[in-house]
């Protein structure tokens, strides 16, 4: 068997680990999640499960099965890092048969390789740490292995491998949906403002994009810069205690002097300037998607703030709740709607044939192919953004 197909997880990332029993990722892959979960109905947890025995001390085993499961910790006592109490909520459950003997009873195993494939439930959340592992969300992947008993070596009849790994959550990216803030009455301010935010949805192909019109009514006033904040709120509900924290996770910063401050089209000086925020690359701190589980809460909000002076009673102060998601890159989304053309292709001829109303074609039926958006896939890299993979 190739080399290629024994990359998978890091020893780090087992809970339980064993040199004989081992996962891996599918050829060419970084991780067991196949397909864009949130986003197509056929995401699931793709790998190998492999038995590698010496010849003088093979496993005798009857049943092997594999279970995946998500889990929701949050912490309800902390005496230090070595001593922590969590609360759990399960997230899902799903064990599946992997092998049987024929006759139910143990057999010689020296050199196995099992494939496994697990659906996974469309409304899993993705994997999330927050404050240090005071919440969490952790997905794991365990073999049970239902083997002979060596009271002679001390061995049970049950050998588990376990092993963790990120599950991420996709979203199509956002049909354009921009805000906007007015204030032109210059007689009571001496400012006139429109600040547009270009969306409520932002995730690392949709970066948040503030374009700030101003107007200067008073010759006198002086703007001193443009602020552009992201900042991510999280609760965690434990024992009928609330822990709220919050952090700024990055600012994009225009100085007035960088601004050219113009006459145009009207007798007032006037600028106008758009300040791009790019998701994760300008995020100073550790990310976390936007969610909500059963006890914790990851919320994000874009504040801007236009100043003209410590004191100025012209400051203009804006915040607004928005999500921030994982997202597909243009390249994958252009791949998934052509799965998404071609099934509805498939649907439509097949509603055609079936339907009294329409007279049946003599047409051939297009092709059908399950694994249509895996092989156009085949060339792509894996999926393009992962929190596991960048902790900007």
């Amino acid at each position: 068997m190739s080399n290629n197909l024994h990359k998978g997880p890091p020893r780090s990332s087992y809970k339980e680990f064993n040199p004989s029993t081992y996962f891996s990722y599918l050829p060419g892959r970084k991780s067991f999640q196949q397909g864009y979960l949130g986003i197509t109905g056929n995401a699931s947890i793709v790998g190998f499960l492999h038995l590698k025995f010496p010849s003088n001390e093979p496993l005798y085993a009857k049943h092997i099965r594999i279970s995946f499961s998500g889990t929701e910790f949050v912490q309800l006592h902390g005496t230090g890092p070595k001593f922590l109490t969590y609360g759990t909520n399960s997230i899902c459950n799903i064990t599946i048969d992997l092998w049987k003997s024929d006759d139910d009873d143990y057999q010689v195993i020296r050199d196995m390789d099992l494939p496994f494939e697990i659906p996974l439930p469309n409304d899993l959340p993705s994997s999330l740490s927050i404050d240090k592992d005071r919440g969490k969300i952790e997905y794991n992947l365990r073999a049970i292995i239902l083997r002979k008993p060596n009271i002679r070596n001390f061995q049970g009849s049950t050998r588990i491998v376990q092993c963790t790994f990120i599950l991420d959550r996709y979203i199509l990216p956002p049909i354009p949906g921009p805000i906007k803030w007015k204030d032109d009455d210059h007689f009571k301010k001496g400012i006139g403002y429109e600040i547009i935010l270009n969306n409520k949805v932002f995730g690392p192909h949709n970066p948040i994009i503030l374009r700030v019109k101003l107007t200067f009514y008073d010759n006198y006033i002086s703007l001193e810069d443009i602020i552009l904040s992201l900042k991510e709120y999280t609760a965690i509900a434990a024992q009928s205690e609330i822990k709220k924290t919050s952090k700024y996770l990055g600012k994009k910063i225009l100085r007035g002097g960088q601004i050219p401050i113009l006459k145009k089209d009207s007798q007032y000086n006037e600028c106008d300037v758009n300040i791009k925020f790019i998701i994760p690359k300008d995020c100073l701190g550790k990310l976390s998607w936007s969610n909500e589980s059963f006890n914790i809460q990851v919320t994000h909000k874009v504040k801007i703030k236009v100043s003209f002076g410590i004191f100025s009673k012209h400051n203009i102060n804006l915040e607004i709740p928005v999500k921030i998601s994982n997202m597909l890159s243009e390249e994958e989304e252009i791949c998934l709607t052509a799965e998404i053309l071609h099934q509805q292709t498939v649907s439509r001829y097949f509603n055609s044939e079936i339907s009294e109303s329409l007279p049946r074609s003599n047409s051939p039926p297009p092709s059908y192919e399950q694994n249509y958006l895996n092989n156009h896939l085949s060339s792509l890299p894996p999926p393009s953004y992962s929190l596991n993979n960048e902790t900007n």
